[in-house]
Parts: C-alpha cells; structure tokens; sequence
C-alpha cells in the first residue's frame, strides 16, 4: 500500500479540488513526519479557492521502528465499533510476519493517536495511564460528576514526580489540568491490576489493542 494517496474533496465552499493525503507514515524511516502529524500538517487540507484550512479524518498508520510501536487511527465516529475493528485489524496482523514483538495498537481519533504517542515518548505504560484515568473518573467528584468529562494524558514531569491530564468537558465549557501524583502510577503498576480477573473493569480496558477508558464509558 502507498503511504500517501491523491483524493478529489470538495470544500464546504463548493470548490472541487485534489489534495494528498496520507495512509500511513514511518517516523523513523521518515523523521520529520513525527513533527509534522504533532502539528497537525498531516491530512490537513487548503482550499485555494476560499483559503480554509480543515483536517480530514481518516484511517492512517503510525509506525515508530525505533519504539516498536504500531498504532492504527480510525475516525473517532468509528469508537463505537471499536471490537469489530480490532478484531478486523488482527486478521490483518496475522500476515505481518516480519513484526514481532511490538505494542500494537488501535485508537480512534487524532487526539488518541497523539495522546498514545506522548505516552510511549515519555517511556510510560499506556495501560497504567488508563487506569489512573478511571482511578480519576470513579473518585475525584469533579470529574465524576461530569457525563461528557475526557481525559488525555499530557505530560510526565519527573523533576516534580507529576503526571498531568488535561481534563475537558463540552458540556460544561471546561478545559484544566489536573496534576496526579506519579506515585499513583507506581502503586497501580506494582498491584498488576491490569492483569488480574478478566471480571474486573482494569482488565477490560487493557485487554487488546484498544486500551482506552472510553471502553468501560458512554458519552452523552
């Protein structure tokens, strides 16, 4: 499969016009495509005729050789097949033969696949992070109380033991960090709950190669 491909799109202004936009992308083959999907350059469209600037969601590949990391991005509206598709994309993994030992993921949405990639850039297990995401979700009464509450990982500060979440809600017009103690995230790494009982909501969510805590919830 090419990595890029051209697509004919119309803008909301009526303009036809042809765009290229990416299947898939190596940052390590290609090292400059990391930053440019960081920023928001990859499948972003430019209608010359009335000079909008939009991003088109669609299937892309992100494949880091060097972390051994391979996330699949669907379109976040796809979240809600998400076990059909793992279960599509593990057909799929079965002839890969030449990868092994990989973390393979699924994630639905830029800001997934982006979130998913500052978690393994910052040497962090991505199933811990989802479980103190739930640890948030079930106890802190500011965000419980939230229906529509999201939260993505930003950023580990080791110089200050803080793991921080940006916390959003539509619904309620919010937008903060939360600072969680990075000792939370040891004490749920050592308990191995992500490993335990199949009956338990952390192994539901970190089952597979959709490890999201949007599994265990429905948004309003």
């Amino acid at each position: 499969m090419p990595a890029y491909r051209s697509f004919q799109l119309n803008c909301t202004c009526g303009h036809e016009f042809k765009a290229i936009l990416w299947d898939s992308i190596n940052v390590t083959e290609q090292r400059e495509l990391k930053s440019k999907l960081m920023n928001g350059e990859i499948n972003q469209i430019h209608c010359k005729h009335c000079k909008k600037k939009s991003y088109v969601e669609k299937r892309l590949l992100y494949h880091d050789m060097d972390q051994r990391l391979w996330v699949q991005m669907f379109p976040g509206s796809d979240r809600t097949k998400w076990q059909e598709l793992e279960a599509e994309h593990k057909e799929i993994l079965k002839k890969k033969i030449h990868i092994r030992k990989y973390h393979f993921r699924l994630v639905f949405g830029r800001e997934e696949l982006l979130e998913k990639i500052r978690i393994f850039d910052h040497k962090l297990d991505d199933r811990i992070i989802e479980l103190i995401k739930l640890k948030i979700i079930e106890q802190d009464d500011n965000v419980k109380n939230i229906p529509d509450a999201n939260l993505q990982f930003s950023q580990y500060l080791p110089e200050v033991g803080e793991i921080h979440f940006k916390m959003i809600s539509l619904e309620k017009s919010i937008s903060q960090t939360l600072a969680i103690p990075y000792e939370h995230y040891d004490e749920l790494l050592e308990a191995q709950e992500h490993v335990k009982s199949p009956d338990k909501s952390a192994h539901r969510i970190c089952d597979g190669m959709y490890i999201n805590v949007n599994k265990m919830r429905t948004f309003h």
